[in-house]
């Protein structure tokens, strides 16, 4: 891998604001550090991960894990090249709850990586920042489903509401069918009263 990207080794690594623009840089990959295109987003892993994820397998391609990576072999991703390679991607999260960023490392490695070795570095970086609407929309997805989860229980705790309202306004009605039951019986039990002491 080291020899498929020493094209690469010579380029300047870029210090652009990483979170709006990809990047050259290194990331560990086993015991060697390789060259990578790095990309930062504003999103957690998870969500990230999971854009990347589905962009590969809407083109139908599985993946493994190793060392920390998932791996896409001999794929075609035409936004980088025609030529199929292998892909290796790292995500690591960092910050605080609530600002969550995930850098993305993305290796590279086939025969075709020597093509045309400058085009395809600026494709591979303009992949990365195109995948921002990618992973923008994972995020949406998540926050809807969350919206959604939050939704459904207050829909069960007004439908709880509902029934120990249902369950209260039957007891009210038996209750108020034995009150007039038992006026009925002191009624009864009055005229009783009233015609003893009448006979007095």
């Amino acid at each position: 891998m080291v020899k498929q990207w020493a094209i690469f080794s010579g380029l300047a690594i870029l210090t652009a604001n990483a979170s709006a623009q990809a990047f050259e840089g290194k990331v560990k990959y086993g015991k060697a550090e390789e060259p990578a295109i790095v990309m930062v987003y504003d999103y957690p892993e998870e969500i990230v991960e999971n854009a990347f994820v589905a962009k590969f397998a809407d083109k139908q391609y599985s993946s493994s894990k190793s060392k920390g990576f998932i791996t896409y072999e001999n794929a075609t991703m035409t936004e980088v090249t025609k030529s199929k390679l292998d892909y290796y991607f790292k995500f690591e999260e960092d910050g605080r709850r609530g600002s969550k960023k995930t850098t993305v490392y993305m290796i590279m490695q086939g025969a075709g990586i020597s093509d045309n070795p400058a085009s395809l570095l600026n494709k591979s970086k303009s992949f990365l920042e195109k995948m921002t609407a990618n992973v923008k929309r994972s995020g949406d997805i998540v926050e809807i489903k969350r919206q959604e989860g939050i939704l459904v229980g207050e829909e069960n705790s007004l439908a709880d509401l509902e029934e120990i309202q249902k369950e209260l306004e039957e007891k009210l009605a038996a209750n108020k069918s034995k009150q007039e039951a038992q006026q009925k019986i002191i009624a009864s039990q009055k005229m009783i009263l009233d015609d003893l002491k009448a006979k007095l």
